[in-house]
């Protein structure tokens, strides 16, 4: 082999590596072309997931469970019965508060009854009272005549006497009437007052009574809304009480995405640009939304514990906003959104539509 073939065959392998490192760089150029477009074009983050409407359950009354209609992770409709408590208490209080109901009742009508007995007694007494006044009317005009007789020797005294009795039977007799009608007045007085109280009795029985049948309803525990089951926590036997969690109700389709992004990267951002959502579980799939709101504060002052600078040293760290970002794409069953799955949204800071944080808290 001669020094000039061996000279051609380096010339032709040190052009064959500088066409490799031209396709490898322009390769490369052509990848970084498109981060680099998502750089300039987007702002992102990986501290975002998914959030949504859940629903906790929780029975509003104690009881022992005789029925659970759903299983793990189960899908529901609004108004599904999901759990049902033994109901005899209940029954038995409904039945018992019921004829206490019945019972006042009839003690209402034995004092309406008995109220409007007296009424007809007062206008029997009156009419009594009407007579013995014109009576005792009668009487005393009878008595003048008789006196004026007498005084004249016209009458006997035998007759004067009778008349002066008269007279005076006619006024006890109207006495009478009048005190019979002041205690038909007070018995009439009295069954008012129990009348009142009667029905004040009835109407705090019938309160009790819609309690209790409100609280038989409620042994019989109905899905809030559509969606799944999730965190079910409850079984047949199981001793339940008012408040205590024992499922929840997680609605696929009303979702959104927690976004938390630094504060660095809000400048650009606005209300209303659209976002590029990628699913960490569903590789390839890309899911549209746009900025719904900010919070006006950063996720660290509203944390459990938020932190006290003005104390021992001081480091910077960079806060993070979060952004409430609505996803608009629709709800595919086969690319099901779940809360607390990962994300990362990519939004789009060259759409100068809506308005900026600064601007919504200006408006707040």
């Amino acid at each position: 082999m001669s020094l000039k073939s061996i000279g051609e065959r380096f010339k032709n392998s040190k052009k064959i590596k500088i066409a490799i490192l031209i396709v490898v760089a322009v390769g490369a150029l052509i990848f970084m072309s498109k981060e680099i477009y998502y750089y300039i074009v987007y702002e992102r983050t990986d501290d975002a997931y998914i959030e949504g409407t859940i629903v906790p359950i929780s029975p509003q009354v104690s009881g022992k469970v005789s029925k659970v209609y759903v299983d793990y992770n189960q899908r529901v409709k609004k108004g599904e019965p999901l759990v049902e408590i033994e109901t005899d208490d209940y029954l038995a209080d409904v039945k018992a508060k019921r004829e206490n109901v019945n019972t006042l009742y009839n003690q209402l009508q034995e004092i309406s009854s008995s109220l409007n007995e007296a009424m007809a007694k007062l206008k029997t007494a009156e009419a009594n009272l009407q007579a013995a006044h014109a009576q005792r009317v009668l009487a005393e005009k009878e008595y003048q005549r008789i006196k004026g007789l007498y005084e004249e020797d016209l009458v006997s005294k035998s007759r004067f006497d009778s008349a002066e009795a008269s007279l005076k039977v006619a006024i006890a007799q109207e006495r009478a009437a009048e005190s019979q009608i002041k205690e038909v007045k007070s018995t009439i007085n009295t069954f008012t007052v129990k009348l009142k109280t009667q029905q004040h009795l009835i109407g705090k029985a019938q309160e009790e009574l819609k309690i209790s049948e409100i609280n038989l309803k409620r042994t019989l525990i109905f899905s809030p809304r559509d969606g799944r089951i999730a965190k079910k926590s409850v079984e047949v036997g199981q001793y339940v009480r008012p408040g205590q969690l024992i499922m929840a109700v997680v609605d696929e389709q009303d979702i959104w995405v927690g976004a938390n992004f630094k504060e660095t990267q809000i400048e650009k951002m606005r209300v209303g640009q659209p976002v590029r959502i990628k699913v960490d579980a569903y590789p390839g799939k890309i899911f549209k939304g746009h900025v719904a709101s900010f919070q006006p504060g950063t996720g660290a002052v509203f944390s459990l514990f938020p932190p006290e600078n003005a104390t021992g040293n001081f480091v910077k760290v960079v806060q993070r906003i979060p952004v409430r970002i609505i996803v608009d794409s629709p709800f595919e069953p086969d690319y099901p959104l779940w809360p607390g799955m990962s994300v990362i949204p990519y939004v789009d800071v060259t759409v100068n539509t809506g308005a900026k944080l600064k601007d919504v808290i200006g408006k707040q």
